[in-house]
């Protein structure tokens, strides 16, 4: 993968993940999360659990540079995707953000048909042409369930659909940009309990192909579909483990109070 200058790579190179060195969140001086250093695997769901506040989301948006345009935000450290550190002098931002997909814990579609949500990004950064695009968003629309539900509607308004199906359009705009890491932050905490079902469903057949991280408060959720397990308190790593060892034999004390329910 090349995120430097504007070349892009054509050629996939074998996954390497995602790994975190040393990496301090600072808003106005007062650190959010302090030297956190962690490999995610590659081709596995990591869950990132903790209290409220303490530091999850902020290092999820870290990992594709959410923060560059937060006033008052400082990063330190690095972040390397596939090798690369995002935060190098010569990155291409862009192509790190098309690299590292992400999807949030409300839906937002863009205000544009259904069909262009998943097939204007590939087109902009020349992923996919007039010729083929439909096909493309034909493809993504099935990989997530959605295209029995809009193909007869795929000029129409994304707003007219239900608050699941619409999340699921997002999950399909984001893959369509052929990520190598998506990132989801409280992606079904809105959802109804099959909507959560069909989305854990898929960022398990995801992970297959792709590192996939996970903020989650649902310690159910993190147990079912979770191989790896990051455990955050007041912005440091208490506990980075398997998920089996993380709820039946965690090594942390911290970490047994989390999973019983005494602290968090």
């Amino acid at each position: 993968m090349q995120l430097a200058g504007t070349n892009v790579g054509t050629q996939e190179a074998v996954s390497e993940g995602v790994s975190v060195e040393g990496l301090t969140v600072k808003f106005r001086g007062t650190p959010l999360i302090e030297g956190i250093s962690n490999l995610f695997e590659p081709n596995k769901v990591t869950a990132i659990v903790g209290p409220t506040g303490c530091g999850k989301t902020t290092l999820l948006r870290s990992i594709n540079r959410m923060h560059d345009h937060v006033a008052g935000m400082q990063v330190s450290g690095k972040v390397v995707v596939e090798g690369v550190n995002v935060y190098g002098a010569d990155v291409n931002v862009r192509e790190v953000r098309r690299r590292v997909g992400m999807l949030f814990q409300r839906p937002n579609p863009f205000p544009r048909s259904i069909a262009e949500n998943v097939g204007l990004a590939p087109r902009a950064h020349g992923l996919a042409n007039r010729g083929n695009v439909r096909d493309l968003v034909q493809e993504q629309l099935t990989t997530v369930g959605l295209w029995d539900a809009v193909s007869s509607r795929l000029h129409g308004s994304p707003f007219g659909l239900s608050g699941g199906q619409q999340q699921l359009l997002c999950l399909a705009r984001t893959l369509a940009l052929s990520p190598d890491v998506i990132l989801l932050d409280e992606p079904t905490s809105a959802l109804d309990p099959d909507t959560t079902d069909h989305i854990e469903q898929l960022m398990k057949k995801l992970s297959e192909r792709m590192t996939v991280l996970i903020v989650t408060h649902n310690l159910a959720q993190a147990s079912r579909i979770s191989d790896n397990v990051l455990f955050l308190m007041k912005g440091n790593v208490v506990e980075a483990t398997s998920a089996r060892t993380f709820f039946h034999d965690p090594a942390d004390e911290r970490s047994r109070a989390y999973v019983s329910g005494r602290i968090g």
